[in-house]
């Protein structure tokens, strides 16, 4: 797991600023503590910081062909980099470590582009061919490692995070305005773009050539529904899943420093740490977070798993004065607003972890393949309610909406809607109506284009609507969930690997048939039958709580996130333009009071004021109010 960046200048007889490359790898340090590359060759930069994993000793980066003309640098991990070694040493190309990173620079020279559908893993890398003057850059498949760039003054700047890109003195950080209304709807931002204007992501399966000053963008791999499921039964269903998930997990223990889970006691992360614990001769470290609030804390659980295995567990216990503190902080590791209170807690455990460990796995997910959130069930229910006539739905809408349960609210809202905006707004934490009631001006002009063309190619007119509801998730927001797993571990110099994203597992999940991912109100059928032949029987059982934050009292304490709320108050924020500083009182007030449960609307609102403090403005050093922040 390491860092990358790199400029090249669109001018091929330009040399790229040598001050600028040294910068943006430094603000990566928590990337790579171990080891640091640059390289300048012509018209580009490449720069790397590496925390060391594989073959410590020959892993050093900016990483070279044998010929010293094609160079890489490299964030992730090549699961089956040994079986393409074998191919590409039989084929006569000569290796000088036992890295990944040279198997990718091997295969690039043997098969170009065509050559990254055969790796499995999780990559973010660019490659500059030196005597075809190109730059490549690429991602894998489901996006579970970040590659940002940008094209400013003739360079393009790339980066696995943007505060890197922020370094370069061409680049000047401004608000994505036309992201707000997505980012506090659906707490994220979808496809290419960014929070941040005109930084983009690199598309998950996609790959960047930028070749004789033009740059192209195109996939090498892409989800899409399948025509037709498979025909098979609960016995072998099960049986597959856990042939594919037992080898996902043994490709991901490969390593040459300690490694652990993350396990919650939830079902998917305790299969994982199972089938690690089976697979693993050494000791195997677990680690869970929890909370002193007794009603949210389900440590428990995790304590089972660990006892039924004989993992060596580690709980932390985290307070919300500890929480808080560490919020405008790790926003700044995050790069963007912090839009799930859980990102929070991958950090403080993170931290822990790397007291023990340098890799752990998680079970990050299992939930979109398989159908574990409860509002998968949500279109089902909307499309027996639409057999009633759109009027009759209006008044219905009218009726739930009088009480203050904030999800009787939404689902109230969505009754009068066609079944494509429910599906469309299926992951929407926050009403637009509500959103749109607090933005005012150009926050008010909403690019929602990449969210509705995955939904356009879910088929939702001829196909089933949880389905398109689970496809949706997939495609928009796996990239973003996997997002703060990545910048929090690495905030803590800790690499996290994720076994269900495998691609081999994702591509036969997809055409598992829908009955046998939820049955009646049943989510996650045949991962809880999995659980059944392997987990205690207190695991499977359990409820499902989804890693939950106290958030809601949490903001009604001084002492914890409710000192935030004075930010509502001050010439920054009601000077911002984008915002009606009036409604976010409002609810701010009726929060307070209890009288409703705002939680999710001034969370939002909290991290995107700090955000915008600690990036745009730099009005606020989180660093230096937290001196020991690493």
């Amino acid at each position: 797991m390491c860092g990358i960046c790199g400029i090249l200048s669109l001018q091929t007889v330009k040399q790229v600023d040598r001050h600028a490359l040294e910068k943006m790898t430094d603000i990566m340090f928590h990337r790579g503590p171990d080891d640091e590359g640059m390289l300048l060759s012509d018209n580009c930069g490449l720069g790397f910081r590496r925390l060391s994993i594989i073959d410590l000793a020959l892993g050093h980066q900016p990483m070279s062909n044998e010929h010293g003309d094609v160079w890489i640098v490299f964030n992730g991990e090549i699961y089956n980099h040994q079986d393409l070694r074998k191919d590409l040493e039989a084929k006569g190309h000569i290796y000088k470590t036992r890295t990944d990173t040279e198997t990718i620079i091997h295969l690039y020279e043997e098969e170009g582009i065509d050559g990254f559908k055969k790796m499995n893993g999780m990559f973010a890398f660019a490659i500059f061919d030196g005597p075809r003057k190109r730059l490549v850059l690429a991602r894998d498949r489901m996006g579970i490692k970040p590659l940002h760039y940008t094209v400013t003054n003739n360079n393009l700047i790339f980066a696995s995070e943007i505060k890197s890109i922020l370094e370069h003195p061409n680049v000047k950080a401004g608000l994505n305005e036309q992201a707000l209304e997505e980012l506090l709807t659906f707490r994220y931002v979808s496809g290419e773009k960014t929070i941040f204007k005109n930084i983009l992501n690199v598309l998950p399966g996609h790959f960047l050539i930028c070749e004789n000053g033009s740059i192209n963008i195109s996939s090498f791999w892409s989800l899409s529904l399948p025509n037709k499921f498979l025909d098979i039964d609960e016995k072998a269903a099960v049986n597959k899943l856990e042939e594919l998930l037992r080898a996902s997990v043994e490709l991901r223990l490969m390593s040459d420093v300690p490694l652990g889970t993350f396990c919650s006691g939830g079902v998917d992360s305790s299969l994982i740490t199972a089938y690690a614990k089976l697979a693993s001769n050494s000791e195997l470290h677990t680690f869970s977070v929890g909370f002193h609030e007794e009603d949210w804390d389900e440590t428990r659980y995790a304590e089972i798993v660990s006892k039924s295995y004989g993992t060596s567990h580690h709980v932390l216990r985290i307070d919300g004065k500890t929480y808080a503190d560490s919020l405008p902080k790790l926003i700044w590791y995050h790069d963007i607003p912090i839009y799930h209170p859980c990102t929070v807690l991958i950090y403080h455990v993170s931290r822990l972890a790397r007291k023990y460990v340098a890799v752990v796995l998680t079970g990050e997910g299992s939930d979109e393949e398989f159908g574990g959130y409860p509002r998968f069930l949500i279109p089902r229910e909307y499309a027996r309610l639409h057999k009633f006539p759109k009027f009759m739905r209006q008044i219905f809408k009218g009726l739930i909406r009088q009480f203050p349960n904030r999800k009787l609210n939404k689902f109230g809202y969505f009754l009068p809607c066609s079944l494509e905006e429910v599906v469309f707004y299926n992951a929407a934490y926050v009403t637009p109506e509500l959103v749109n009631s607090i933005l005012s001006g150009n926050g008010a002009l909403a690019d929602l284009e990449y969210r509705r063309s995955v939904i356009a190619e879910a088929k939702i007119n001829s196909g089933n609507l949880v389905e398109a509801t689970m496809f949706s998730d997939l495609k928009n927001y796996i990239p973003s969930a996997l997002h703060p797993q990545d910048k929090m571990c690495m905030a803590a110099s800790i690499e996290n690997r994720v076994p269900f994203m495998d691609h081999n597992l994702v591509e036969w999940a997809i055409r598992v048939p829908l009955h046998l991912k939820i049955r009646g109100m049943k989510n996650k059928y045949i991962i809880k039958k999995l659980g059944e032949k392997m987990l205690p029987h207190e695991v499977i059982g359990r409820q499902k709580v989804g890693f939950g934050v106290p958030v809601a009292g949490w903001l009604r304490q001084k002492e914890s996130l409710g000192r935030y709320l004075e930010m509502f108050s001050e010439p920054e924020f009601q000077e911002r333009g984008y915002i009606k500083v009036e409604k976010v009182k409002q609810l701010v007030d009726e929060h307070l009071s209890g009288q409703f449960n705002h939680c999710e609307i001034i969370w939002n609102l909290i991290n995107l004021e700090l955000w915008h403090r600690i990036f745009i403005d730099k009005s606020l050093n989180p660093l230096a109010l937290s001196p020991n922040h690493h």
